[in-house]
């Protein structure tokens, strides 16, 4: 399902507008914030002048191919993603792969690339990002994916935005959101949002123990943060696991 505190950017090349429409679906439903181009020369500038966590190239490219891109970008010192590692997506035989992995790119993908093999991908080399929701604990509290969803949906279409007016309201007594944080405990349960229970919990402590200041303003800030985090990921989440296309 997805993610959502510090999303991790992406550049993605890819000249078939299909092929590239449903790769960015498929790295945002796995938590990723992906930018994508549809030439060789756009993915250098775009790899040169930002630092992306990931570069992943089609290896036929228009103006350069994915490993043309990948050998100037190695080679300029000056390139802010010079070091980025690479995953080329390729529907070339099985010899063409080898010697795209002896280019440098971490992976090869062959297209067509189905969802699956992306997240185990992703999954293998450490490129999916931790997520805020808990897939697992959520079916375990809920029985069904399809009670998860509903359940989710709810959360995110209620109770964040009561949230969030709670928030406000308290900007200047924290200590009003005791009962709020003692109600979210268990929809973050049912919902398996991990990231915003442990920061309730939290929060909750320091408000109870009577932390100072400092401390309460700082638990505040993981919980302000948390909660974004958790709205992304519900909102990728509603737009599926399954993309547009899928």
């Amino acid at each position: 399902m997805a993610q959502g505190a510090t999303r991790f950017p992406i550049l993605l090349a890819e000249d078939d507008p299909v092929s590239r429409e449903f790769l960015a679906a498929a790295l945002r439903a796995c938590g990723t914030d992906p930018t994508d181009c549809a030439d060789g020369n756009s993915a250098l500038d775009l790899a040169r002048a930002q630092k992306w966590n990931l570069l992943i190239f089609d290896h036929h490219l228009p103006g350069r191919n994915g490993d043309e891109v990948l050998a100037q970008l190695r080679s300029d010192p000056d390139a802010a993603s010079r070091t980025a590692p690479a995953i080329a997506t390729s529907a070339a035989r099985d010899i063409e792969l080898a010697s795209l992995l002896d280019a440098g790119f971490t992976d090869v993908l062959p297209k067509p690339v189905s969802v699956e093999v992306l997240q185990a991908t992703l999954r293998k080399h450490n490129f999916l990002p931790d997520s805020p929701l808990d897939d697992e604990d959520a079916l375990r509290a809920c029985g069904s994916a399809a009670a998860v969803a509903r359940l989710r949906r709810l959360f995110a279409e209620q109770e964040l935005p009561k949230l969030h007016a709670e928030l406000e309201r308290a900007r200047d007594d924290p200590y009003l959101l005791r009962s709020t944080l003692h109600r979210l405990h268990a929809s973050c349960g049912f919902c398996g949002a991990r990231t915003l229970a442990r920061a309730s919990a939290a929060l909750h402590r320091a408000l109870a123990t009577g932390a100072s200041s400092a401390e309460v303003q700082s638990a505040l800030e993981a919980f302000r943060n948390a909660l974004a985090a958790t709205g992304a990921a519900l909102h990728a989440d509603s737009r599926g696991a399954q993309p547009d296309g899928f």
